[in-house]
């Protein structure tokens, strides 16, 4: 076989078709990359065997899977996991991905330390997530645990606990219509599913000393009470429905004293009307 011609592809300039003529009878052979044009010295008229033309479209292919991991590292870093798995969806042999990942791993692209630290330090700036979250998504990542714990002390106790803190801030307001302990209860469930420890959002609330607001704590209670006892006083009457609104309002987290002081104040309601 002859190379007959070679000509610059459209669509890549980087890129060259490489025309075989076997027998006086001229058809396509590979498409092939600058880089590997020149090192095997590939030019019109030379010979070229099967052998030597099923491994340069071996090498080419590993190229182009290198170049595309190269693109898709310039997005961000990458765990090793993930590179893996881009490349089989590109369709690459295990062959292929054992070369480029090799590759990737001797030049430093692709390294899980560096990738773990950065990651867990980015989350830990941008992110309100605990590190029982973020250690969640590491491992989702397919890190070694090893790896993980030594990433993860950069997310210190006293980070979670300032962290914890501000979100408490903003979980629990005076002005919601909700018991102090309801939102504190719903704060820490709702901090717990976000990674955070139970040893630090007690620390947080200790260190921030949350406290509940009287005035609110009572016009939540009020807010509350009212909808319960209108409910049940179309059911009950009497002892029966002190009852039923007694045992909403402690469901809620409302504190006893409160309780009977608005028990008392809807029964001298009914006295006075």
């Amino acid at each position: 076989m002859i190379v007959s011609r070679i000509t610059t592809q459209k669509k890549n300039k980087n890129r060259y078709n490489i025309f075989i003529k076997t027998n006086e009878i001229e058809s396509f052979g590979f498409g092939i990359h600058e880089d590997l044009l020149i090192r095997h010295a590939i030019r019109k008229g030379m010979e070229i065997s099967q052998s030597e033309i099923d491994e340069i479209k071996k090498q080419d292919a590993i190229h182009q899977y290198y170049t595309l991991s190269i693109n898709y590292l310039s997005y961000r870093m990458r765990a090793e996991s993930e590179m893996v798995d881009y490349l089989v969806k590109k369709e690459a042999t295990e062959e292929e991905i054992a070369f480029v990942m090799e590759k990737l791993i001797q030049e430093k692209l692709i390294d899980d330390v560096a990738f773990s630290e950065a990651y867990v330090q980015t989350k830990i700036n941008t992110t309100s997530k605990g590190p029982n979250k973020i250690k969640q998504e590491l491992m989702q990542k397919k890190i070694s645990p090893a790896t993980i714990d030594d990433a993860m002390e950069k997310y210190s106790k006293e980070i979670e606990v300032e962290k914890a803190a501000k979100l408490l801030g903003k979980k629990i307001r005076p002005s919601n219509r909700e018991s102090f302990r309801t939102q504190l209860n719903k704060a820490k469930q709702s901090m717990l599913q976000q990674g955070y420890q139970m040893d630090a959002i007690q620390m947080a609330i200790e260190e921030i000393d949350l406290e509940k607001d009287d005035d609110a704590e009572k016009e939540a209670l009020y807010h509350q009470g009212e909808k319960i006892w209108m409910k049940q006083a179309r059911k009950h009457e009497g002892g029966m429905l002190i009852q039923k609104v007694k045992a909403s309002l402690y469901q809620k987290g409302f504190q006893g004293d409160l309780i009977e002081q608005f028990i008392d104040e809807k029964l001298n309601e009914e006295v006075e009307s």
